[in-house]
C-alpha cells in the first residue's frame, strides 16, 4: 500500500534524487493525458526525468524499490506551459494594475528597465519561476527584451538554470537607454557558452520585439528559432511574408489586428502562435484576443500571461478568460447568422491551448505537453480534497472551471519534485522576496520614485476613478 505520511515520502524522493535509476509511482489519480487515450483513473511511473509508463493498475507490476505516491485524491494534468512571459520583470509585480500599453511601456522600457543591473535580472527570473511553478506552470517561454549587456543575459540564463523550471530563454535587446547593442550576434556566444552541453531543460532563441527581414535572416542563417511580438504594429509584415522566413521554429505573441493574408501566411508556414487572454484587453492591444481568427485558419494556439505588472501569473485564469471570450465571440457570430462561425469551445479546448499549444510554441512537442510514455516527467497534481474541488463533476471541467493555484498540490518538472503539499520545494521564498523588494526599491529609486509613492499614486488613481463614477 502507498505510504500515507507524505513528508516521509518526500524525504525519500529527495534523498534519492541524484540516483539516475530513481523510480517514482504516482497511483490512483484521475489522469488527463491530453492524448487520444483521454482521461482515466490510473498510475504514472517516472524513471529519472521521463515517464516510463502510464496505465491503470501499474502498482501491481512494480517492485518494492519504487517510491509510491498516493495520488488518489488528485487529478494529474500535463504541466501548464506559458508561451510568452517577460520574466525579467519579476520584481515589478503589481506596480501598474491600471496601465494601458503606453503607460506600461513608459514605466518599464522607458523607465525602470534602464536601471537594471545583472543581479536585478537574476532575481527577476527566480521570482518569475517561483510564481510559475507555484501556479502549476512547468515551462515558460521567457521573452527577455531587456538584455542590456552580455552580463545581463548571462545572469538571466544562470538564474533560470538554477530554478529547476523548464524554459526557453529568448534573448532580446533593450528597448531604450544605454546598452551594448550586442544582440542578435551575441546569441552565438550564448549558444556556445551555455547550450552546447548535455542539459536540455533550458534552451535558447532569439526574441524580436519588432520583427524585420534582417533579423529573421540572421536567425535563419545561424540556426536560431524566433519568438516575436506580432501585430498590426509591425511595419514590415508584407516584406516578412514575401521573404518566406516564417516557419515551424517561430512563435508569435498576441497576433492582434493581423490581415487575412498574414493569418494565411502563418497557417501555411507552420509557425506557432500564442494568445494573451487578459493582456490584450488590459493594455489595449485590440479589444479581445483574436481567437476566432486562429480557429478559422486551423491554428492551434497556445496561451500566455505576458507580464505581472498588472496581474498575477495564473494560467487557470487565462484558460477561463479564453473560454469566456471564445464562446462569447462564437455565440455573437451565430446570432448574427454567420454560417462559418467557429464552433464554441469547451473546457478541453483551453486546456489544450495551455498544454499542447504551449508545447508547440516552445518547440517541445516531442518532450512535453501530454502525459505519455517517453515524454519528460512534467506534470501537476491538482487536489480534489479542498472546498472548491470536493463536490466535482467532469474531470477536465473541474480543472478549468473550478480549480486554481490553491489546488496545485504537487508539481513535477524533469522528474524532480518542485512543489509538494502546496509548498514550493527547494526555494527559500522569504529570502527571495527580500531580494526582490530590495531590487525593486533600487530600481524605483533610480527612476526617481519609491514603492510608497507608486502605491499612493495607484490609490489616487483608484480614488479618482471612483469619484468619477
Amino acid at each position: 500500500m502507498p505510504t500515507r505520511d507524505r513528508s516521509e515520502v518526500l524525504d525519500r524522493i529527495l534523498r534519492s534524487e541524484s540516483d539516475p535509476n530513481q523510480r517514482i509511482l504516482f497511483t490512483g489519480a484521475r489522469i488527463v493525458t491530453m492524448t487520444a487515450a483521454g482521461d482515466y483513473i490510473g498510475d504514472i511511473l517516472v524513471a529519472g526525468n521521463r515517464i516510463e509508463a502510464v496505465a491503470p493498475n501499474l502498482a501491481d507490476s512494480v517492485d518494492e524499490s519504487v517510491i509510491r505516491v498516493d495520488a488518489s485524491d488528485s487529478i494529474i494534468i500535463p504541466g501548464l506551459i506559458d508561451s510568452h512571459v517577460h520574466a525579467w520583470e519579476g520584481q515589478l509585480r503589481g506596480v501598474a494594475p491600471a496601465a494601458d500599453f503606453g503607460g506600461y511601456m513608459g514605466l518599464t522600457h522607458g523607465g525602470l528597465a534602464m536601471g537594471y543591473r545583472p543581479e536585478d535580472m537574476a532575481i527577476a527570473e527566480k521570482l518569475s519561476a517561483a510564481q510559475a511553478i507555484n501556479a502549476g506552470t512547468t515551462t515558460i517561454v521567457d521573452n527577455s527584451h531587456n538584455s542590456r549587456t552580455r552580463d545581463h543575459s548571462n545572469a538571466a540564463i544562470e538564474a533560470l538554470l538554477g530554478t529547476g523550471i523548464r524554459a526557453v530563454y529568448a534573448a532580446g535587446g533593450a528597448q531604450a537607454g544605454e546598452h551594448e547593442n550586442q544582440l542578435p550576434t551575441d546569441l552565438i556566444r550564448l549558444r556556445e557558452e551555455y547550450f552546447s552541453g548535455q542539459q536540455d531543460r533550458v534552451s535558447l532563441r532569439m526574441f524580436d520585439i519588432v520583427p524585420t527581414v534582417e533579423s529573421w535572416t540572421f536567425a535563419a542563417q545561424n540556426g536560431f528559432d524566433v519568438c516575436a511580438e506580432m501585430g498590426m504594429w509591425v511595419p514590415e509584415l508584407p516584406a516578412l511574408i514575401d521573404a518566406k522566413l516564417m516557419g515551424p521554429g517561430h512563435s508569435y505573441n498576441h497576433c492582434a489586428g493581423l490581415s487575412p493574408d498574414t493569418w494565411q501566411a502563418i497557417a501555411d508556414s507552420g509557425a506557432a502562435i500564442n494568445l494573451v487572454p487578459r493582456s490584450d484587453s488590459q493594455y489595449g492591444l485590440g479589444s479581445f484576443v483574436p481567437v476566432l481568427e486562429a480557429n478559422r485558419y486551423g491554428i492551434q494556439e497556445g496561451i500566455s500571461s505576458d507580464n505581472e505588472s498588472g496581474y498575477g501569473h495564473d494560467l487557470f485564469t487565462e484558460m477561463r478568460t479564453l473560454l469566456t471570450i471564445q464562446r462569447g465571440l462564437a455565440f455573437a457570430e451565430e446570432f448574427a447568422g454567420n454560417a462559418d462561425a467557429p464552433r464554441r469551445y469547451t473546457a478541453i479546448d483551453v486546456l489544450r491551448a495551455a498544454t499542447v499549444g504551449g508545447a508547440l510554441n516552445a518547440g517541445l512537442s516531442d518532450s512535453v505537453g501530454t502525459i505519455e510514455a517517453g515524454k519528460k516527467a512534467d506534470f501537476v497534481l491538482i487536489s480534489l480534497a479542498q472546498v472548491n474541488t470536493r463536490l466535482w463533476g467532469a474531470t477536465i471541467g473541474t480543472v478549468v472551471g473550478f480549480a486554481g493555484i490553491g489546488n496545485v498540490d504537487t508539481v513535477v518538472i524533469d522528474g524532480k519534485i518542485k512543489k509538494w503539499d502546496g509548498e514550493l520545494v527547494g526555494v527559500d521564498y522569504d529570502a527571495l522576496v527580500t531580494e526582490g523588494e530590495a531590487s525593486r526599491e533600487y530600481l524605483l529609486d533610480a527612476f526617481g520614485s519609491s514603492v510608497d509613492e507608486v502605491r499612493t499614486g495607484l490609490a489616487n488613481d483608484f480614488d479618482a476613478a471612483a469619484s468619477a463614477e
